[in-house]
């Protein structure tokens, strides 16, 4: 199978009783990959490596792996919906009785709860949605996503999915981790654009009102994703002189998304962003990248005040990934990542950004 592919200057089987093959330099990004097709058909993967001068490529057998368990999925996926709805109830029925009389008049509060509680399962949903669609075009072994339902706060910390086998190249490393964070930013974006066309008109006698008995609260960008400034300044919604817009708890769920996009869109070890900079710059290069993105994290204040949100998220890490504080190498770590990723990757950077706020919970 491999002659039929490579030049093969020399085999060897090495003491671990793995059969390595030395190849001859070449292109072999779309050849390895027909070769891992191949070689799965009998149970069998590969890696290439450059060691030293060398191109060489080693065999062996697929792992046995567990067979999935969809329940576990299924039940985390219905405790994560009923933790979403208590705390959206939570936090719709904590709303001041003159708030809810100005902004929900014509409404009632059962609505207001349905519509958060989906808003905020929906991002986490069609961010889940955004990996699986990426996993099953570059038919990668990977479970269902494990939601994670939490009682208190937004209802949930997101999901994770559980990768079961490497990705054969850098460029499906990059989808990988490219494709979760767009899903989710943009359903982040729609949800953004309801609260905007759903917001009520308020009078400004009425908005000054309400701030001096502090129901009401102005905030700009840095505590505030830089998402929703941009549209706030660029009039998403026309306002009536003499109104002014004011978002309603609605926008809760555009922060929690632009929140979970830019976690995972930081260059770190497992995280989203940890796979788009290991397959853009290579396993050192990556090194550099987490550590700037841990920094990152320090100026924004994470570090110092939510420091218990990123020992939950490393210990999720731990439990679902076998190289936690290491960044997903692929089989082909050889080839580069192609020029259309390169000059999509610009695009996670603008995403990162545009998601970026101080914390302030």
């Amino acid at each position: 199978m491999l002659e039929y592919r490579f030049t093969v200057k020399d085999a060897y089987v090495d003491i671990n009783g793995v059969p390595i093959f030395v190849v001859m330099e070449e292109p072999i990004k779309q050849k390895f990959q027909e070769l891992l097709r191949d070689l799965g058909n009998h149970q069998l993967t590969a890696r290439i490596q450059k060691v030293t001068d060398k191109l060489i490529i080693s065999v062996f057998p697929k792992p046995v792996l567990n067979k999935p368990r969809p329940r576990i999925n299924l039940y985390l996926f219905l405790a994560t919906i009923a933790s979403v709805t208590f705390a959206s109830y939570t936090l719709v029925s904590a709303i001041d009785p003159r708030l809810a009389a100005a902004f929900f008049s014509g409404s009632n509060m059962e609505i207001q709860v349905v519509v958060l509680a989906v808003s905020l399962i929906g991002i986490v949903g069609i961010h889940e949605l955004g990996h699986l669609l990426a996993v099953r075009h570059h038919k990668m072994d990977a479970t269902l996503p494990y939601f994670l339902p939490v009682p208190f706060g937004f209802g949930t910390f997101g999901a994770l999915i559980s990768l079961r086998s490497p990705p054969g190249n850098r460029d499906q490393l990059f989808d990988l981790g490219i494709s979760g964070p767009i899903a989710g930013f943009v359903a982040t974006i729609t949800v953004a654009l309801f609260a905007y066309l759903t917001a009520p008109l308020l009078s400004e006698q009425q908005v000054l009102i309400l701030l001096r008995a502090n129901l009401l609260t102005s905030t700009t960008w840095p505590n505030e994703p830089l998402l929703l400034a941009l549209m706030t300044n660029l009039g998403v919604r026309v306002v009536p002189a003499g109104q002014i817009l004011v978002l309603t708890h609605v926008v809760l769920a555009v922060e929690f998304g632009a929140l979970i996009t830019f976690l995972n869109l930081l260059p770190v070890w497992q995280l989203d962003g940890g796979h788009i900079a290991r397959a853009t710059y290579g396993d050192r290069g990556h090194v550099v990248t987490a550590l700037v993105g841990v920094y990152v994290l320090y100026l924004a204040g994470w570090l110092q005040k939510g420091y218990w949100v990123f020992a939950l998220m490393l210990i999720g890490l731990m439990i679902f990934s076998r190289r936690p504080l290491q960044g997903l190498e692929p089989l082909d770590d050889v080839s580069p990542l192609s020029t259309s990723r390169k000059v999509l990757y610009p695009l996670a950077l603008a995403m990162l950004v545009l998601c970026f706020f101080f914390f302030t919970f």
